[in-house]
């Protein structure tokens, strides 16, 4: 009920938005704040396990077998995800839940912006059977209902844009996806892609032969770039609002501590640290 409200007031009380420039420009305000502040990136470093002694992470260590040491640990891997990278692994999390909910999102680039051809709307919520499932379907793809995003559309002034994008997003079942094989799985994205090539031709005739890219993600590719099981991009249902862990310094931000989307990262890893690691 707590995520439904988040929602709710973002999509229907305060809309949506949309920077100038992109989620770009805000990642590099936030890169160039935590260098000033101190911090140090490193770029493809993978996180192997956590050392675990006397109820508090020791070190950490990386894929490239590299230990690092800190005072404390924060993590937006999800808290399941984070629990199993701990050596020795806790015990209190084993009845945590799982998150279900994945998504498969198919990316088209235009030759002109959808205003072209009569699409003016920024984001349609569309649903075609009697009632919405909002739940992990029993297939690849609930075709049924659908979200569809031209941020185009969005208000900014002074920001032309050379090239249209339309975007159509499904609920999808992380399972269907993973049990593919390498040559079924590329020949699920070919037939899916199909379906939504006609799903715009629908919504504006002639629009496909304006296509000049397109790109797809599926739950697997999720699970690839952000290790959350299921593909779950809301990650669990259950929410350490907090932050806190069974570790003493161990902390959670991200969506398994409860904030949704860019702007409920950015926020969560924000509020997080300040009332854990900056005190």
């Amino acid at each position: 009920f707590t995520q439904f409200c988040i929602m709710f007031r973002s999509v229907f009380m305060e809309g949506f938005c949309r920077p100038h420039g992109g989620v770009r420009h805000i990642l590099d305000l936030l890169l160039q704040r935590y260098r000033e502040s101190g911090g140090e990136l490193r770029m493809k470093s993978g996180v192997r396990s956590l050392e675990i002694s006397d109820g508090a992470v020791t070190r950490v260590e990386l894929e490239d077998g590299t230990w690092v040491t800190a005072g404390a640990v924060l993590s937006s891997a999800g808290f399941l995800e984070t629990m199993q990278l701990c050596n020795p692994t806790p015990a209190a999390f084993t009845d945590y839940p799982a998150g279900q909910l994945s998504f498969v999102e198919t990316i088209f680039v235009l030759d002109r912006t959808p205003g072209h051809f009569g699409l003016d709307s920024t984001i349609v919520f569309e649903n075609q059977a009697e009632a919405f499932s909002y739940a992990r379907p029993d297939r690849l793809v609930d075709e049924r209902s659908s979200v569809i995003c031209i941020p185009n559309n969005f208000d900014l002034p002074g920001e032309e844009a050379e090239e249209g994008v339309l975007r159509i997003t499904h609920i999808a079942d992380y399972e269907a996806w993973s049990r593919l094989n390498s040559a079924d799985y590329q020949a699920a994205k070919d037939t899916l892609l199909e379906a939504e090539l006609a799903r715009i031709e629908r919504l504006a005739p002639g629009i496909g032969e304006h296509v000049v890219c397109t790109d797809m993600f599926t739950p697997k590719t999720i699970t690839r770039f952000t290790g959350h099981i299921n593909g779950a991009v809301y990650g669990s249902p259950q929410k350490s609002k907090d932050g806190t862990t069974p570790l003493s310094n161990l902390f959670l931000c991200g969506t398994d501590q409860g904030f949704l989307g860019i702007t409920g990262s950015m926020l969560s890893g924000v509020s997080i640290a300040n009332t854990h690691l900056l005190k």
